[in-house]
């Protein structure tokens, strides 16, 4: 349908043919004198950008004059048919399949996306096939046609389709493929051998990753929550989430086991663990450190802890406590022992760091404001527990046997058992 606008005088007329994309302009000759201001307020008024240079060259293609009440061009849009193609952000021909093991050098291949993120859209060849990209009031031509019952239908997993914008985007983050019907799909969840992971340098996985067997001697990094189905042998890992190990964590030392979430394991044995959540076990932790923010709990009938430093910042709670070769024992509550082991690293790291001060200046400068944070998270946490409600009290349980020597530490309370007990409870005290 057609639009007409015309001047207050009634002698200027602008037509806009929707059909044509196009605007004519027809002068009245009326004998009133014709203003080219109201020309150019009724181009204004209809909002007309583009398709000048178009119209100048119709009219001289058809050699037209610009005759008194005869229409001529003043804006073409030279539209022409286009076609919509399903274009991908990834490689569609890398085929995955959820649940089977991946080779982890295939990683640098796949496209990761993050939840949100588009990885696939329709969009037209008007730029192939010549034509104006934009109509005449500088709005981008909306692509070809698109059957939208089948655009639909071929998001798959973890993918939805975006009608207005005709794209496809990520739910979750992980990596988009094609499964065997051609569906769009996302991989959310890594699953990869343990014996395929090298040693020789940090491999990071940014989603939700099961490593099957048992690892040693790997640098790992998990954005996302970590499963070990067997051992983990002399690794440097840090895991954002949630860390499950089936099996043993066993000489893990250096900068060792660090985890945001919760950690789940059968057995501990000379390693070092920092953790912001809960640590569940139901084994021996043996000669290890621990620095756990949340509670540690073993299992009610097999758990027992025997040599080293176990700190939470909650409580503890176990089946037995202390070695048979009668090896010395720390089990303490403390307050934010994650932050403080967490602040003492860094502060041994940015020692070694500023042997070389020009060479490391990045480091050191990143470094630092890690410190800072950290410092400032401490102070948050102390805050937190001097206002916390009287009947909070931490207490560490020990409800079977308890082997001496074992120092027991309840905040400022100390207990340094010399005697085998059973049935051992510290309560926190308060003054």
């Amino acid at each position: 349908m057609n639009k007409i606008l015309t001047n207050k005088s009634g002698n200027v007329i602008l037509e806009l043919r929707q059909d044509t994309m196009s605007a004519w302009l027809t002068l009245k000759q009326t004998g009133k004198l014709i203003d080219e201001q109201d020309i150019l307020q009724l181009i204004e008024e209809a909002g007309i950008k583009t398709g000048y240079a178009e119209a100048l060259e119709y009219v001289r293609e058809h050699s037209l004059e610009k005759e008194f009440d005869v229409p001529f061009p003043i804006a073409i849009c030279n539209k022409t048919e286009s076609s919509s193609t399903l274009h991908y952000r990834f490689n569609p021909d890398l085929q995955l399949e959820p649940g089977s093991a991946l080779d982890h050098r295939w990683l640098e291949s796949l496209v990761f996306v993050n939840a949100g993120e588009p990885v696939a859209e329709y969009s037209s060849n008007v730029f192939e096939q010549g034509g104006s990209i934009y109509d005449i009031f500088g709005e981008l031509i909306h692509p070809g046609n698109v059957d939208m019952e089948q655009a639909e239908s071929l998001a798959g997993e973890n993918i939805g389709f975006d009608a207005q914008n005709l794209d496809y985007r990520a739910q979750k983050s992980g990596y988009p493929y094609l499964d065997i019907q051609g569906r769009i799909c996302l991989l959310d969840v890594l699953v990869l051998q343990a014996e395929d992971i090298p040693g020789a340098k940090k491999l990071i996985l940014p989603v939700d990753s099961v490593v099957m067997g048992n690892l040693a001697y790997a640098d790992l990094c998990c954005d996302s929550t970590l499963r070990i189905q067997g051992d983990l042998h002399s690794c440097t890992l840090f895991c954002r989430k949630d860390l499950f190990v089936e099996g043993e964590i066993v000489s893990c030392q250096g900068s060792g086991i660090h985890v945001l979430g919760d950690v789940h394991c059968r057995r501990i044995a000379n390693s070092r663990l920092l953790c912001k959540g809960d640590l569940r076990f139901a084994g021996c932790i043996e000669n290890s450190t621990l620095a756990c923010e949340g509670e540690i709990i073993g299992d009610a009938d097999n758990s027992i802890i025997s040599g080293g430093l176990a700190q939470s910042g909650a409580s503890i709670s176990i089946a037995a406590a202390g070695s048979p070769e009668g090896i010395k024992t720390e089990i303490e509550i403390a307050i934010s022992p994650y932050q403080r082991s967490l602040l003492m690293q860094m502060t041994k790291e940015l020692v070694l760091l500023k042997e070389d001060p020009e060479g490391n200046a990045v480091a050191i400068h990143d470094l630092q404001f890690r410190i800072q944070k950290c410092e400032s998270e401490l102070d948050d946490q102390l805050n937190l527990f001097l206002k916390r409600p009287p009947e909070d009290r931490k207490s560490i349980k020990v409800a079977g046997e308890s082997r001496p020597p074992v120092l027991y530490r309840v905040l400022k309370q100390s207990y340094y058992q010399k005697n085998q007990e059973q049935n051992l409870e510290l309560i926190e005290k308060h003054e």
